[in-house]
């Protein structure tokens, strides 16, 4: 005699759960036949239908092929139901299930009332001895008042910057409803909402609205936020709650500000000029950018431009800029900072700018004019006057 495998034995526990349930128990000491249900929608309502998938085991140590003769789901247990007024669904079938096989069905049900319920499936086998067995399972539906539906979607942005949350209402009822009051909240400390309620008079039947919400995240990542839904259906008060796993990554490439080909030339009274480009290496535009030197030990902006009002630089963009400053002593760099907005989150770096020898070295006074070169004016003017005077007098002679 062979053990029965671990399939079996599973086989042999749902069939005892079923003549536990009140139906006519099969034979459970050479069962080899198992049968697994399921429900195909987490949220079945009432009036609609939805499916029940069903699927027949034989285990690879049956030696016996048997043929499906009979498939149906039922209100109550017993296989001698009423097919007028407790048949749900029924299958017409006449497959056989040889060992190490299986077969699935889907069953399409529909249920009047809304709440928790449980519906059978019924199997009904023919042995190769013309024995007949029969299988029963129960399965447990949770069938929901139908209520308008939600979905929640957030808007892209960097972490700190304020984005929004859309919350839309899709009433899919036949009637309109009234009294909207849409709610978020987030057990999350990351997140902190603006505004947390919205209202909305009437709603009707087919229609959807979007409700927004201002919310800001302190770290990037995924966070539960609840939406609440109340309103008022046929002067029913009614409330439908939903958990939503909300999406506040920041986007792969935010705008980002960078100095990219910066030079430093000695312009009119040894006023440093600083030259580059403020390049946005994002893809998203940034606003409001501004490059300026900062003023410190031997090192301060200088007239006509200490800053630059750069502005906006569309993503993968670029705008140049100019500045002036001076420096003193030892000092061989230019302190600049940059600022700029993204997403309404304003972002700052100082970045030093160095300066090259030949920029830093005293320039040398332009040489005087003349016929007597680089001779200082009234030495060279007495000379002038030596040299006129003493060929007078050699004329004279």
């Amino acid at each position: 005699m062979r053990t029965p495998s671990v399939s079996v034995v599973a086989g042999c526990l749902l069939l005892v759960v079923a003549g536990v349930a009140g139906v006519s128990a099969p034979a459970a000491a050479d069962a080899f036949v198992t049968m697994t249900s399921d429900v195909s929608t987490e949220d079945p309502v009432p009036d609609e239908a939805f499916t029940v998938t069903t699927t027949l085991a034989n285990d690879d140590d049956s030696d016996d092929t048997y043929r499906i003769t009979d498939l149906s789901v039922a209100e109550v247990p017993d296989r001698n139901y009423d097919e007028d007024d407790e048949e749900l669904a029924v299958l017409d079938v006449s497959d056989s299930l040889g060992p190490d096989t299986e077969r699935t069905y889907d069953f399409s049900v529909t249920l009047e009332d809304s709440g928790e319920q449980t519906v059978y499936v019924h199997a009904t086998l023919l042995g190769p001895r013309a024995e007949r067995k029969h299988i029963v399972q129960p399965v447990t539906v949770d069938v929901d008042r139908p209520n308008p539906q939600l979905e929640l979607d957030v808007s892209d942005a960097v972490v700190g910057a304020e984005r929004t949350m859309n919350v839309t209402v899709a009433n899919g009822l036949n009637a309109s409803v009234s009294q909207i009051d849409v709610r978020v909240d987030s057990p999350a400390d990351a997140l902190t909402f603006r505004t947390s309620s919205r209202v909305r008079a009437t709603l009707a039947g087919g229609d959807t609205a979007g409700f927004t919400f201002p919310v800001k995240a302190t770290e990037a990542g995924q966070f539960p936020v609840e939406v609440t839904l109340t309103y008022t259906l046929d002067e029913d008060r009614r409330t439908v709650t939903r958990t939503f796993d909300a999406d506040f990554t920041e986007p792969q490439n935010p705008g980002e500000i960078r100095l990219t080909g910066v030079s430093v030339t000695r312009g009119p009274g040894g006023v440093l000029q600083v030259a580059g480009t403020a390049a946005n290496v994002g893809s998203t535009d940034v606003d409001s950018v501004i490059v300026s030197v900062v003023d410190g030990d031997g090192v301060r902006g200088a007239d006509p431009q200490p800053d630059y009002f750069v502005g906006g630089v569309e993503g993968s963009d670029f705008a140049s800029f100019d500045l002036n400053a001076e420096l003193t002593g030892d000092r061989t760099t230019v302190p600049v900072r940059v600022e700029y907005v993204v997403d309404d989150v304003r972002r700052s770096y100082t970045t030093d700018v160095r300066v090259s020898q030949s920029m830093l070295a005293t320039p040398t006074p332009a040489p005087q004019g003349g016929p007597l070169g680089g001779l200082p004016l009234l030495p060279a003017a007495v000379a002038a006057l030596v040299v006129v005077l003493g060929g007078a007098l050699v004329l004279r002679r």
